[in-house]
């Protein structure tokens, strides 16, 4: 082996060696400073707080927390909170009945069940939750005309509407 490469080597060993001690030294410094930030995260930003808990190896939740908006004067005579879920699905999935219609309902709809519940009760969009009763006013005017259809008379009409009428008649012929 040649004197040189010998001291090359050597000289490789003793750079080795303190870029050693400087990682320790770093090493030893990182859990102190990282329990100065976490004494000091209340005071950090949403933004910053995730810097530290990712430099930390800690998870936090994906969303930030934010503060609840204070109710202002201009929603008069609105009512803000939870509705009653309105359809239940037989696995037990709640709707309100406001907004989009959850996917799991849209696809029951699609599914051989949803389509022979629809067969059964026209005008209803989905199987009502045990507290909603109410019968909607599609599904009773399509009563009407199946029973118009079925018996081929029609339906007769409210007396108030023919007493109308039979005035309005009286009053043209005099």
């Amino acid at each position: 082996m040649a004197l040189t490469t010998l001291q090359s080597i050597n000289a490789e060993i003793k750079q080795l060696e303190a870029q050693r001690k400087l990682v320790e030294k770093r090493d030893s410094e990182v859990p102190k400073a990282l329990a100065v930030l976490q004494k000091y995260a209340k005071v950090l930003s949403p933004a910053q707080r995730r810097q530290v808990a990712k430099l930390i190896g800690e998870t936090l939740d994906t969303k930030p927390a934010r503060a609840p908006k204070p109710v202002s004067a201009t929603r008069k005579g609105r009512k803000l909170g939870k509705v009653a879920p309105k359809y239940r699905l037989p696995t037990g999935e709640t709707w309100a009945g406001r907004g989009l219609t959850p996917k799991a309902f849209a696809a029951w709809a699609k599914s051989a069940e949803g389509k022979a519940w629809a067969q059964a009760n026209p005008g209803a969009k989905f199987p009502p939750a045990s507290g909603a009763t109410k019968t909607p006013a599609k599904a009773i005017k399509k009563v009407a005309k199946g029973a118009k259809k079925a018996t081929g008379k029609a339906v007769k009409k409210p007396a108030k509407k023919v007493a109308k009428k039979a005035g309005k008649k009286a009053v043209k012929k005099a």
